[in-house]
């Protein structure tokens, strides 16, 4: 079979393509299936290819045999050929009419969504899966496109390296209003969606101002935050004083420093990290510091840093007694990049010498990898983006590789759906 320009050849499934879908066996799976009987390296691209394809990579010449080994171990794959009167090596047959309006008995509605979508979609034929595995740059990809090193390593040394949308503008002005200001804000994303790399932007821009003074909490485990040490933390950062040694000593020297330094003209925040982890009494407590006050002026600004659990903490029909919290604070999340790959990848690759990035993608690849970026909701109404900075450095990093790795000069919509 051709092992550089695979991507030139016709999307023709196999029948092996519809045996996986109606036996329910999940593409990963059987990749982990053909690693361990052939005891190399197979990526899951290449099973998806072969499924799609036909493809049969030239550099393991028992691929063929190592398949049929183990569909002809699985009783329900074999039961499944037996059915329509097809031998082991019929799985590699291209999927002809009459097999495919076969119906699959006892795979239901599922199945008959799964059939449709496999003729029409390289990678619809198992319920999406988003990986979020880390998945490094090879250095034979790094060559082949001409990168002196790779792009989502170290990528943020100055502002100018962070990409900034529409989006994480207001982000950044709410952020820098509660600093200054005395306001009560959460920033809430999932894993990898850029908020510590909002917290370090926001924090050089106030450190640059020289009139906040930021308190940042270094104990590790946020769950064990309480009311005495965040009292230490402010006295800490805003002060040479030794803490006092009772919370009500502790929390009278705490009003007292934040109004000697509101007095000589600084304002004062409060950042905390790992928010989600926070107890209920400890954002409680929280609350009680926001209320420190001169006069109309709030001696101190709080910025709540955390994942998605944190905006579930923050319902009130789920959690009626923190109602006295969720009904002050400001809550902005951090969505994903879909509508603004190009103009962050640009950015990324902009580090490396990539002139152009349209030296490395087709036009087609940045919708492909929005798509394949995007799931549908539990109840199916509406759509959910994974677009965010980690995974889609991962899903590019996975690109690369396998573009490289197949000879294509670029990566393109097609070298996307086969991740």
């Amino acid at each position: 079979m051709k092992t550089a320009k695979v991507y030139g050849m016709d999307f023709t499934p196999i029948v092996l393509k519809q045996l996986v879908i109606d036996c329910g066996i999940v593409q990963t799976a059987l990749t982990e299936q053909m690693r361990d009987e052939m005891g190399v390296e197979v990526s899951r691209p290449t099973i998806n290819l072969c499924l799609n394809r036909g493809y049969i990579p030239g550099t393991m010449p028992k691929f063929s045999e190592a398949m049929e080994l183990i569909v002809g171990r699985n009783s329900q794959a074999v039961e499944w050929l037996g059915a329509r009167g097809l031998r082991l090596n019929d799985i590699w047959c291209p999927l002809g009419k009459d097999l495919r309006d076969a119906k699959a008995a006892g795979h239901g509605k599922r199945i008959a969504r799964g059939r449709h979508r496999a003729l029409t979609a390289p990678d619809a034929s198992e319920q999406k899966i988003i990986n979020k595995e880390v998945e490094m740059i090879t250095q034979e990809a790094i060559r082949h496109f001409k990168m002196f090193r790779n792009p989502f390593i170290d990528d943020i040394q100055k502002d100018t390296d962070v990409y900034m949308s529409d989006e994480h503008r207001y982000i950044e002005a709410s952020m820098l209003d509660a600093a200054k200001h005395g306001g009560f804000l959460a920033i809430i994303g999932e894993v990898g969606s850029g908020k510590s790399v909002m917290r370090r932007k926001v924090v050089e821009a106030l450190k640059r101002d020289s009139d906040t003074l930021i308190i940042y909490p270094q104990m590790i485990d946020k769950g064990r935050l309480t009311a005495g040490s965040i009292c230490d933390a402010i006295i800490l950062d805003v002060s040479s004083e030794k803490c006092r040694c009772k919370l009500e000593d502790k929390t009278r020297q705490v009003q007292r420093l934040l109004l000697d330094r509101a007095k000589s003209g600084y304002k004062a925040c409060l950042i905390v990290e790992e928010a989600h982890d926070l107890k209920v009494q400890t954002l409680k407590f929280l609350k009680r510091f926001y209320e420190l006050e001169d006069g109309y002026k709030k001696l101190l600004g709080i910025i709540l840093i955390g994942q998605t659990e944190l905006k579930h903490m923050f319902n009130e029909a789920q959690n009626v007694d923190m109602r006295e919290v969720i009904r002050r604070v400001q809550v902005a999340e951090i969505r994903g990049l879909n509508g603004h790959l190009r103009e962050y990848l640009e950015v990324k690759f902009r580090r490396v010498g990539v002139k152009q990035i349209s030296d490395i993608f087709t036009d087609d690849a940045f919708e492909a990898l929005s798509r394949r970026l995007t799931s549908n909701s539990r109840d199916g109404r509406s759509k959910i983006s994974h677009a965010y900075p980690l995974t889609v450095n991962n899903y590019t990093a996975r690109a690369l590789n396998l573009a490289c790795e197949m000879g294509e000069p670029k990566i393109s919509g097609e070298v996307v759906d086969a991740i």
